[in-house]
C-alpha cells in the first residue's frame, strides 16, 4: 500500500456579521478561541486573520473548501448560540453571522496580497493609525509584537526571505505600502 499525501489548498474566507457583532473585545476573543479550536479539529493552518466589529477575515490552508465551510459554519453556530444567550445583549437586536464561499488562492503572490489586504483592514477602516496597534489581527504575530500561537507564519515569511529576521523586516515593509 502506498502513501499519498493529499494536496492542500489555500483559501480566503470572510464571515460577515450584523453591525457591531464583534464590537466588544471579549466577543472577538471568544470567536477566535472557537475558531482556533476548530482549526485543530479540521487540521487547518491559519496564515492570516483579522476580526473587525462586524466581520472576520481569514487566509486558511485546508484540504478543501468543504472543510473551510464546515469549520466556519460550526464557529458561527457556536458563537451565535453563546452570543444570543448572553444577558449583556439587548434582546431587541438579532445577531447574524454568515459565511461566504471560500475563494481559492492560486499563487504565493496572491496569498501575500490577500494577507496584506486582511492585515491593513484596521488601518483602512480607521480603527488604528498604526497596524501593530490592532490586537485582533495576525499582523502583530508577523511583526513580532505578539504571538498568536495558532497562526502559521512560515509560508508567508518564506515569500520574503529564508532568514526569519530579514523576512520579518521585509514583510513589515510590504504591509506599509497601500
Amino acid at each position: 500500500m502506498s502513501y499519498c499525501k493529499k494536496a492542500r489548498k489555500i483559501f480566503y474566507h470572510v464571515l460577515e456579521g450584523s453591525r457591531y457583532l464583534f464590537a466588544d473585545e471579549r466577543d472577538k476573543k471568544s470567536f477566535l478561541d472557537l475558531l482556533f479550536d476548530i482549526e485543530k479539529e479540521e487540521e487547518w493552518l491559519i496564515y492570516a486573520f483579522c476580526v473587525t466589529d462586524n466581520c472576520a477575515y481569514f487566509v486558511i490552508e485546508a484540504d478543501s473548501a468543504g472543510s473551510v465551510r464546515r469549520g466556519a459554519q460550526q464557529a458561527v453556530n457556536e458563537f451565535l448560540a453563546v452570543y444570543r444567550t448572553d444577558p449583556r445583549r439587548p434582546k431587541s437586536r438579532e445577531a447574524t453571522l454568515k459565511s461566504d464561499v471560500p475563494k481559492e488562492l492560486s499563487s504565493l503572490g496572491e496569498i501575500a496580497e490577500c494577507c496584506r489586504k486582511i492585515h491593513r483592514l484596521p488601518l483602512e477602516k480607521g480603527y488604528v493609525s498604526r497596524l501593530d496597534d490592532y490586537w485582533w489581527s495576525s499582523y502583530i504575530t508577523y511583526a513580532g509584537e505578539y504571538a498568536w500561537n495558532l497562526v502559521d507564519c512560515r509560508t508567508l515569511s518564506l515569500c520574503f526571505s529564508a532568514d526569519p529576521e530579514t523576512a520579518r523586516r521585509r514583510l513589515v515593509k510590504f504591509h506599509q505600502k497601500s
